[in-house]
Parts: structure tokens; sequence; C-alpha cells
């Protein structure tokens, strides 16, 4: 059975926003926000043990970026949050923009990526 959860942070500029389908063996989720949101990263996920061999899990990810985008900031942590998670394979298509971002701008995304993953975990496991 799927799961569809869609939820955000914030408003206008600093708007974070994920739509996530859970499926029986993996999780596909679109990251967006900003002024306008598009396709700026993809990042696959996989859970694994540990190379620490200490009983914990890990996860692997590939990164692809559109040229020029670095939107993988984002998907990336919030692929191995839902990854380790889930302990599923996790895919992450990210596109968050701003036009003219400050570091200020950057910054509050990058603080608020967990924040919204810890949200989407919530709904997912509840």
């Amino acid at each position: 059975m799927r799961k569809v959860i869609q939820t955000k942070i914030g408003e206008g500029r600093s708007l974070l926003e994920a739509v996530v389908v859970q499926t029986r063996e993996g999780i596909s989720a679109y990251l967006g926000g900003g002024e306008h949101d598009h396709i700026g990263a993809v990042v696959i996920c996989h859970s694994r043990p540990s190379l620490k061999k200490d009983g914990g899990m890990s996860a692997t990810a590939s990164v692809i970026n559109m040229i020029g985008h670095k939107d993988d900031a984002l998907a990336l942590p919030f692929a191995r949050r839902l990854c380790l998670a889930s302990q599923q394979t996790v895919v992450v298509t990210a596109g968050v923009h701003v036009d003219q971002a400050t570091e200020q701008d950057i910054q509050g995304f990058l603080e608020r990526i967990n924040d919204l993953a810890d949200l989407v975990i919530a709904e997912l496991f509840s």
C-alpha cells in the first residue's frame, strides 16, 4: 500500500516543501521551494550495515546535479535521513531556488532541512 505525504516548513522565499510517496520497497520524494521550484539534483540512497561492523546502519548515496545547481546540499541530507529511518531505498529529486540568495538564505535552508525530514519521518511512521 502506498502512503503519500505532503508537508512544508516556512513561507515565501523561505519555503521548503516535500511531497513523498512511500511504496512497499522504497520512497520517492520531491523537495522544492524558495521562489520557484525546479529540478536541480537527484539523489538515490541505499541503506546498508555500517562498515564499522558495530551493528549500526549506514547509507550509500549517489548524486546527480544539473550543471550549475547545488540542490544536492539539501537533497543528500534529506535522502539519508529518510533512508536510515526507513531502511529502504530513497530517491529524492530536488530544486529550491531563490533569486540572488544571500548566505543567510542558504544557511536557513540548510538548518531547516532536518526539521522537514523529521516531519516527514513522523508522518511516515505514525
